[in-house]
């Protein structure tokens, strides 16, 4: 780990950037191999996964509402879309209230499929968390949020 070690109190010494950077980087990359391989094992690729979950959660949802949601572009929700109702996974509906506009539900072996996604990954996430001692979860917890929220606020990502 980059994290330094005080030696003399024997707590992390002040974080620097590299050390952010380092652990982000290890943290993506072997939740990227997770994603594969759970996601992969299911027969979805991680974008359909994406939007077949954000689907899910929303119970109905336009393409508009994904694409702002998961911070893609409409023609990329839309293609994606597409090849999960080709698989019998999403329904495409005309809106009631405005037949332009397409709405994005579930079928029944989308949301039996999502199920199956979300046991694994939470049981994935139980394993994780019982390496944690206990008093410390909440820790945890709390500087996850304070680093998402920090994200979410930057604009631009490394290349302006």
């Amino acid at each position: 780990m980059y994290v330094t070690i005080n030696p003399v109190k024997g707590v992390a010494a002040e974080p620097t950037v590299a050390d952010l950077r380092h652990l982000l980087d290890e943290l993506a990359r072997s939740m990227r191999l997770v994603e594969k391989s759970e996601v992969g094992c299911c027969g979805v690729t991680l974008s359909q996964c994406h939007v077949l979950l954000e689907v899910a959660r929303a119970g109905t949802a336009s393409l508009g509402d994904v694409a702002a949601s998961l911070g893609l572009d409409l023609s990329t929700v839309s293609r994606v879309a597409d090849g999960l109702v080709r698989r019998g996974l999403l329904r495409r509906d005309t809106d009631p209230r405005d037949r332009r506009r397409c709405l994005l539900c579930p079928t029944e072996a989308g949301r039996e499929l999502v199920e199956r996604i979300e046991r694994g990954m939470s049981a994935y996430v139980e394993r994780i968390l019982a390496l944690i001692p206990l008093d410390r979860h909440r820790t945890v917890l709390e500087g996850l949020g304070l680093l998402v929220g920090a994200a979410k606020k930057v604009e631009e990502g490394c290349c302006p």
